[in-house]
């Protein structure tokens, strides 16, 4: 049986990589953000609308790759409430303050 204590580190840890996912998120939806800051009137064609299909496919890969070694390298793969809301928080609260800084 655990106590709180040692839980602590877990809780840690998952929010350190749910701050590395939001930034990776928040990076490479960057492009997206950066060409729908110009002014209206520009629509994006086809090639752009697959381009950032893809920037937002690798995206969410690369923030669920994050999660699965976060949690393995945590906890040995455990599922625990407190981890993944943490990791949620941390990567929610990441990308809106990246995307505060860019608009």
């Amino acid at each position: 049986m655990r106590n709180a204590l040692s839980e602590l580190p877990v809780l840690l840890c998952c929010v350190r990589g749910g701050l590395v996912a939001g930034l990776v998120c928040a990076f490479l939806r960057l492009p997206r953000a950066l060409y729908y800051m110009r002014p209206r009137g520009r629509r994006a064609g086809l090639p752009l609308r697959l381009l950032f299909g893809l920037l937002d496919t690798a995206a969410a890969f690369s923030a669920a790759a994050v999660f699965a070694l976060t949690l393995l390298y945590a906890n040995g793969g455990e599922l625990r409430l407190y981890a993944v809301s943490g990791f949620i928080i941390a990567a929610a609260g990441a990308a809106a303050a990246f995307h505060g800084l860019v608009g």
